[in-house]
């Protein structure tokens, strides 16, 4: 039998359920697994109501569960914390309904999206795994403890908050639409990576894509993408430049910056045998003329 897709997953999941995979969300920093006898006490639920919660929710793959100290315990799965992004992001009026799977990444996976005018829209959910989780402590610092599901919901977070400052301010980026949990939606920008796209007017998308830089470090406060590359710019039918992937940034660090702006410029310099001085770039995108 076919696994259940996301969409379908949600549909299945009922109030008790759901209340179900928010207190596992809510207890994520106390435990890697939350024992059934806190889950109880937590709930309010009759061991009759709890069980049928547990064994649907496993059986849906939302959760997983281990024999700690004796006791029955259970945490959250990827598609655990993707349900209740999506069952939020419903109740906000943002997502109608999920459709398939655009594409996915490291970090996360990207959805066809439905609003409730049935325009289409992009749904991305974080997914920070090990590796990830252990590179984001380190690099934002992180003292006090913060489980996967703590970071993953911040990269969310920190994406939409990215999304939101640079859209206000002008620069390209697909438009914010909503943010639950792991769950950012925004417009839909159909198109091709930069690394794949065949330009006609290369010299015009690399002003369009500093220009974006410079916003975000100028209006944003000092906001650095942190991870630029051609793959993390979609290029649309018109060729207007949009910049993705958000979740890494950082503020006003220099050697993030001058990385980013490197790996664009060798990409156009190497592709398209444009010459564009790196010192001039970092010049420009940080508020010179």
């Amino acid at each position: 039998m076919p696994l259940a897709s996301l969409a379908e997953k949600t549909s299945l999941v009922s109030s008790s359920d759901y209340a179900v995979l928010k207190t596992l969300i809510e207890l994520r920093d106390l435990y890697e697994y939350v024992p059934k006898s806190v889950l109880k006490d937590r709930l309010g639920f009759t061991n009759k109501e709890l069980d049928v919660a547990l064994v649907k929710l496993e059986g849906l793959r939302l959760i997983s569960r281990e024999r700690i100290k004796g006791e029955m315990s259970y945490r959250l799965s990827f598609s655990g914390i993707d349900v209740v992004a999506t069952k939020s992001l419903y109740a906000k009026g943002v997502v109608k309904s999920l459709g398939d799977v655009i594409g996915e990444g490291k970090e996360s996976i990207v959805y066809y999206g439905y609003d409730f005018n049935d325009n289409v829209i992009a749904v991305k959910f974080h997914r920070v795994g090990r590796t990830s989780y252990r590179n984001a402590r380190k690099l934002r610092g992180y003292t006090e403890r913060k489980s996967w599901v703590s970071v993953t919901l911040d990269n969310a977070k920190r994406e939409y908050e990215a999304l939101e400052c640079v859209s206000k301010n002008m620069g390209s980026v697909p438009r914010p639409l909503g943010l639950a949990y792991n769950g950012v939606a925004s417009e839909f920008v159909e198109g091709n990576k930069l690394m794949y796209a065949n330009l006609s007017s290369p010299k015009e998308v690399l002003d369009a894509i500093l220009g974006t830089i410079r916003i975000a470090f100028n209006y944003c406060e000092g906001l650095v993408h942190g991870d630029l590359s051609p793959y993390n710019v979609i290029v649309d039918d018109s060729e207007k430049p949009y910049v993705i992937d958000w979740p890494q940034w950082q503020r006003h660090n220099n050697e993030l910056l001058r990385r980013d702006l490197l790996n664009i410029l060798d990409f156009f310099r190497r592709k398209y045998g444009i010459e564009y001085d790196l010192d001039q770039a970092i010049e420009y995108v940080s508020g010179g003329s």
